[in-house]
């Protein structure tokens, strides 16, 4: 008599599946309802930070689809995740919550001083940054833009101060690091460029700049013995 051998039923969770067929077909609106229609917000930031590496991945792209301001701490912390496709998905994720972390009037405000800074036109991008940080005293993205148009006009106190700002209102803002290190290092202060370089790494270990940066001030201390 013969016997059939069957492999055994591989469990797929509807997440993995989803994820699944998203990385087949790049239909993020797709997946992004069917994600919705089983998942709550909570029970991705858990998955993102206890699931396998496949859930974690797709639980770090859902949270940039569907999460809220509750989601920036754990896409925060999963910057850092030992996979490297999580780590590019929580940070993608991290980036756009962490300029919907706001009402919709303060983010198309955001969006305007963004494109502002992206283009130099520092001088022209502080007012209404400023307005903007008065209005959403919570919004870290918009002390972190700050930040940068006072740096872009070499107020290095002021920007320091900014993106201390943004740092006391998301810990997790590795970019803030960067810029506050850029900021102590033009007012001499190393020891402490050195720690935030350091701490921005620790946040997020892809970003190779830093590194550089934190290489060649170590170099730099060595010479001046500091």
């Amino acid at each position: 008599m013969e016997t059939t051998v069957t492999s055994p039923l591989v469990r797929t969770t509807r997440l993995a599946a989803a994820y699944r067929r998203y990385l087949a077909s790049a239909d993020a609106p797709q997946f992004a309802a069917e994600v919705d229609e089983h998942y709550a917000a909570s029970t991705l930031a858990t998955l993102l930070n206890r699931g396998e590496v496949e859930l974690r991945r797709a639980a770090a792209l859902s949270l940039g689809m569907l999460g809220n301001v509750n989601s920036i701490e754990p896409l925060g912390r999963a910057l850092c995740d030992d996979d490297r496709g999580v780590r590019l998905a929580a940070d993608d994720s991290f980036r756009a919550l962490l300029v919907r972390a706001a009402a919709p009037l303060h983010q198309q405000q955001l969006l305007q001083v963004m494109h502002l800074n992206d283009g130099g036109e520092y001088a022209a991008a502080l007012a209404p940054t400023m307005i903007l940080v008065d209005n959403a005293p919570r919004y870290s993205e918009a002390y972190h833009q700050l930040a940068i148009c006072w740096h872009g006009l070499e107020n290095y106190e002021n920007a320091a101060a900014a993106y201390t700002a943004c740092l006391f209102r998301c810990r997790f803002h590795y970019l803030a690091w960067q810029g506050l290190a850029r900021c102590q290092i033009a007012m001499r202060e190393l020891p402490a460029a050195a720690r935030s370089l350091e701490r921005c790494i620790d946040l997020s270990p892809d970003v190779e700049s830093a590194r550089m940066q934190l290489r060649a001030l170590r170099r730099r201390m060595r010479r001046s013995d500091v």
